[in-house]
This record gives structure tokens, C-alpha cells and sequence, in this order.
């Protein structure tokens, strides 16, 4: 040190380092793993119409928060429309004859024959009417859940179809975030480890524990 020393030119001045100490002690050491994740949503769902058809309506654009129960899109249901007004006539003219007729055997007049094919009719129609406008429930895309419409994937004039997706909605209320995890970390994550979330798109980041 000496001789290094001497070799020093003492005339130049020397920018001083300033140079701190601290006390060793005994702490946690964490060290982090990375690996690329992807945020699911727990309440995910993608519609279809549940009755082929052209779509005359849609009610909603992406990004426009929905309740559950909304009716989001509808296929064109003129001719259920017209089959539903006619058999509400019939069943109307069908009501009354049934009545008359009950009111009849109930005074012990006619037969009984008379009675239940009165009775018959009427609540065949019932049934035709229930599965009519059950027709019509089901050409109408409906959310099931309370979410942000994520996607449109229909237009006006487009055929719609079972299984073909139409509209996506999604509850952002409700997020997990997902990573997969090589096998040669296995033993040292567990549940409850922390765990530092970084979102690029968004420049921001938080903390959480893996559940």
C-alpha cells in the first residue's frame, strides 16, 4: 500500500468517495423467479343464438357493461311472430267453447266425451303456444352473467347459428391471473409464496400471493 501510495501525485486534487457501513445482520433473502402469465376471467362466456336465423337486431357494442338477463342481439322471428298470433286466436275461440262446455257438465248436460275433447283442444293449445314463444325466447342471444362486452363477432343481416360465437361477455370483476411453472421449480413455489404482478400494457404492477 505504501508504495502504491508514494506514486500518487499529491498535487492533483482527489475526488473523495464517501463510503457508508452498516452493521451485518441475518435477514430473508428473496429471490424471484419469472415466468409469462395471462389473465382469465373467472365468469367468461361466449353466446351463440340458440335458434338459427338472420339478425335483425343488436343491442349492445364492446365495451358497454351488461346485466345479466339483457337481451344483447335478436334473430329474425316474423314467422313465429304470425304462428303465435294464430294459434292465440284459436286458443281464445277454443277458451270459451271449454268453458261453455264445463258450465254445461256441470249441470249434467252433455256427455262427457263432449267435455274433455273441449278440454283437450284447449290445452293443446296451451302447449302449442308455450313452445312458440319459447321459439322466440330462444332466438334472442341473452347474458347470463353481469359482465363488459369483450366482442362482437355478428352483424345485421348475418346469418346466426347454434355454436357459432356471437357475442363475448366477460366479468372483470372477477380475475385470476395464470402461469404455467417448469418442473424444476416445483419444490420451491408454494401456496401462499408472494408473488409480484407486471402489467406491460398497462405500466403497472402489484402484489399478491400464489393461491
Amino acid at each position: 500500500l505504501e508504495t502504491e501510495l508514494s506514486k500518487i501525485d499529491t498535487t492533483k486534487k482527489i475526488k473523495a468517495i464517501d463510503v457508508i457501513a452498516i452493521p451485518v445482520k441475518s435477514q430473508i433473502f428473496r429471490t424471484y423467479i419469472e415466468v409469462q402469465g395471462r389473465v382469465d376471467a373467472e365468469e367468461s362466456v361466449s353466446l351463440s343464438s340458440e335458434m338459427p336465423g338472420m339478425v335483425t337486431k343488436i343491442n349492445t357494442k364492446v365495451g358497454e357493461h351488461v346485466s345479466k338477463g339483457d337481451v344483447l342481439a335478436e334473430t329474425d322471428t316474423r314467422a313465429m311472430q304470425q304462428q303465435l298470433s294464430d294459434l292465440q286466436i284459436n286458443y281464445e275461440l277454443a277458451k270459451q267453447v271449454f268453458t261453455k262446455q264445463e258450465n254445461l257438465w256441470n249441470q249434467k248436460i252433455g256427455t262427457e266425451v263432449q267435455y274433455l275433447q273441449t278440454k283437450a283442444t284447449k290445452e293443446s293449445l296451451e302447449k302449442k303456444i308455450a313452445a312458440v314463444q319459447e321459439q322466440i325466447r330462444m332466438a334472442k342471444i341473452t347474458s347470463p352473467i353481469e359482465g363488459t362486452v369483450d366482442g362482437v363477432n355478428i352483424k345485421i343481416g348475418q346469418m346466426a347459428a347454434p355454436g357459432l360465437p356471437a357475442i363475448n361477455v366477460v366479468n372483470f370483476n372477477n380475475l385470476k391471473v395464470k402461469a404455467d411453472v417448469a418442473e424444476s421449480y416445483l419444490s420451491r413455489v408454494k401456496i401462499g409464496n408472494d408473488v409480484e404482478l407486471f402489467f406491460p400494457d398497462m405500466n403497472d404492477s402489484s402484489q399478491s400471493k400464489i393461491n
